[in-house]
């Protein structure tokens, strides 16, 4: 018993990378296919003279031609076997909602939970998530089968300014990361709901309406493109929140929200002018905007930094490394040692001791990342580390990071 007690931790990080690695899998397969049939469907020669023919496109890949033909309605005669992309939308959303519970639920008081920002118990913050992802593709659902619909660009506004609420809601009740992280999940929440209550439900309607030689509902299949549209523009952003806990600056920063904002922007402005080309209508001047925003947002988030470290170095006050050798012993290093003495942890996390001056000199990116750019280290904040404390980490690390005064 004593065995399977020590082998759990590793059974959690291992089944942590599995469902991680599927995740990664399916996702690609869904956005692949996603990205082709939008490309597709926008690049198809109808100037044809065709009479059962809508459009067609021919095509060279991997030592072969193909000849792609759209049908104007369904097949006099039905093949053997039709293809259906549904299963890679459903077990991205399947294996991320696993992720979202191994990584977060589990460890909700470590990973979701900073009591710096709002101190409530492990199952509130669990049924917290749950509303939100439900309740996300509620409000876009009713926004969709609205009259707003008929007005793309106020359909646009109001569902950023409902998104941008609900991600300034989120940091404000959970850890930055995991705010970041609830984000993307109810986003790709709705896209998943999109695949599963209306695309595939209009497909499923146009075969039983061929099999028994009936009129398709036409409704459905219009709202199946729009919901198809709107999953085409959420991906970019969702890719970003997939990536963005490797960058800190980001998620850490005071108005993290707004950054997601304006990142999001951006992405779906990317995605938008590929949507234009693929339609061949070369809008350039897009992207060209797109870099300039990012640039801008770099400098509103570095600029910053950069006055504070010239200030730094002009005060007279200094701070002993004893201090911050004390800060980081008690406040990182009961996790960040040969061994540990925080319960759960039989190793390091990642690897990272910082039990000498030269150990805290040679990781001091990685204390500087996860300890000041961001909130996220310790963990929910379980060792009690004050503001003030992170602070003189980062006066510390601005005047020099020098371990010999």
């Amino acid at each position: 018993m004593e065995f399977i007690y020590s082998l759990t931790p590793f059974i959690f990080d291992w089944l942590d990378l599995i469902v991680r690695w599927i995740h990664i899998i399916v996702g690609i397969a869904w956005i692949g296919t996603s990205f082709y049939f939008n490309w597709l469907d926008s690049r198809l020669d109808r100037e044809i003279n065709k009479d059962d023919i809508d459009g067609e496109l021919w095509s060279v890949h991997s030592g072969g031609f193909y000849h792609i033909n759209k049908l104007k309605g369904p097949p006099k005669n039905f093949p053997k076997e039709l293809h259906w992309f549904k299963w890679e939308a459903y077990t991205t959303w399947i294996s991320g909602f696993a992720l979202l519970i191994i990584v977060y639920y589990l460890n909700a008081e470590s990973i979701m939970i900073d009591k710096n920002i709002n101190d409530i118990s492990p199952f509130i913050a669990i049924i917290i998530s749950l509303i939100f992802l439900l309740g996300s593709w509620f409000i876009y659902d009713f926004l969709c089968k609205s009259k707003l619909i008929n007005n793309i660009i106020l359909f646009s506004i109001i569902c950023i300014i409902i998104a941008t609420f609900l991600s300034y809601l989120l940091t404000e009740i959970y850890g930055s990361r995991a705010a970041y992280i609830h984000v993307g999940a109810c986003l790709g929440t709705i896209m998943a709901a999109n695949v599963f209550r209306v695309i595939i439900p209009s497909q499923k309607n146009m075969v039983e309406s061929a099999l028994n030689n009936k009129q398709p509902d036409l409704k459905k299949g219009l709202d199946a493109k729009t919901r198809s549209i709107h999953n085409n523009y959420i991906t970019l952003p969702v890719l970003f929140i997939m990536i963005s806990s490797h960058f800190p600056f980001t998620y850490g920063h005071h108005y993290n929200w707004l950054i997601l904002l304006f990142i999001s922007i951006i992405g779906a402005s990317v995605r938008h002018y590929f949507n234009l080309r693929n339609k061949k209508q070369h809008k350039v001047w897009i992207l060209p905007i797109a870099a300039l925003g990012m640039f801008l947002l770099m400098l509103y988030v570095s600029v910053p930094k950069i006055i504070q470290k010239d200030m730094i170095k002009t005060t007279k006050d200094q701070i002993s490394f004893s201090e911050i050798n004390n800060i980081i012993k008690y406040r990182c290093g009961v996790c960040h040692m040969n061994k540990p003495t925080f319960e759960g942890f039989d190793d390091p996390p990642l690897g990272l001791v910082f039990e000498s001056p030269d150990d805290i000199v040679k990781n001091i990116e990685k204390i500087k990342a996860q300890v000041i750019d961001s909130d996220i280290m310790p963990p929910g904040n379980l060792t009690g580390i004050t503001d003030e404390e992170r602070n003189k980490i980062r006066l510390w690390i601005e005047s020099g990071a020098n371990i010999n005064n």
